[in-house]
């Protein structure tokens, strides 16, 4: 199974074959939605972690958090604004389109005789210029962290841009979580491994 990069390849490979609705109305909905997301991921991570066969159930789960760019070639889309994209290999360090940030559960399966993770979205949110992409990450984490409550060992994947006190703190709440992240010259490291 393939992971999804972002909401429009999750609409090509499922989303549109059991809707009507079109892409936009996803992003739509990704950007206005009222709706508490938490019952959906909970349900889509305990699904997930009933996968990790008996012989597996020692070995780590990843919880990935990343964001995504998904360019736009028009200016009327809604919350379409210029974002930085460090990755950007267009000339500029700005991307006209829209961000968003993706919660992504990784669980241990076997294939051919090797442990192999599966990749399983959890959730998106598309990013506004009212709240930080770290902001974003924060609330969702806890959301979905009641179905890890008999999981043994939960590793959160970031890059440096999330390797910040409101992410790290969430880790603390819990135990048998864990981090890990490059941690950016601008991070403070407040205390050290014994």
């Amino acid at each position: 199974m393939e992971s999804a990069d972002s909401i429009r390849s999750l609409y090509r490979h499922f989303l549109s074959a059991i809707t009507q609705k079109s892409l936009t109305a996803f992003y739509y909905a990704c950007s206005y939605s009222k709706a508490d997301y938490s019952r959906f991921m909970n349900v889509t991570a305990s699904l997930a972690l009933k996968l990790i066969p008996d012989s597996l159930k020692s070995q780590p789960v990843f919880f990935c958090i990343d964001d995504t760019m998904i360019s736009k070639f028009g200016r009327k889309f809604e919350d379409v604004s210029k974002p930085f994209d460090h990755a950007a290999h267009n000339g500029s360090n700005y991307l006209n389109g829209h961000c968003f940030v993706s919660l992504m559960l990784c669980v241990p399966i076997w294939s051919n005789r090797r442990i192999a993770y599966l990749a399983v979205p959890l959730g998106y949110r598309m990013w506004q210029k009212k709240q930080s992409k770290l902001e974003l990450a924060a609330a969702m984490v806890p959301q979905v962290m009641p179905s890890f409550a008999s999981q043994k060992n939960v590793i959160i994947l970031c890059d440096s841009w999330y390797a910040k006190k409101n992410l790290a703190c969430i880790v603390d709440e819990y135990p048998n979580r864990d981090l890990i992240c490059n941690a950016r010259a601008d991070s403070v490291i407040y205390d050290l491994a014994p």
